[in-house]
């Protein structure tokens, strides 16, 4: 599967995080969330995901700066979005 930015990852799918496009204080705010490299996060909502047990609200403008490889959605049917 290739990568996306978590914000095309549509809801009820799962993803793991490859890394993060923009400053480093996004990257330190995404960090003290949970949302690391290597974690596997589930979509809630086109901005919130599941990680770690619980459910983190995103901005969109955030959501896009999340490099990841989605895994599986439920149902079974991955139709990333795109641009």
């Amino acid at each position: 599967m290739s990568c996306c930015t978590l914000d095309k990852v549509p809801a009820g799918c799962k993803a793991t995080i490859k890394g993060f496009c923009g400053c480093s204080k996004l990257r330190g705010r995404l960090c003290a969330m949970g949302i690391t490299p290597g974690t596997v996060v589930e979509v809630c909502s086109p901005c919130s995901v599941k990680v770690r047990e619980s459910c983190v609200a995103l901005g969109h403008d955030m959501a896009e700066q999340v490099t990841c490889e989605p895994l599986e959605c439920e149902g079974g049917h991955l139709n990333v979005k795109t641009a």
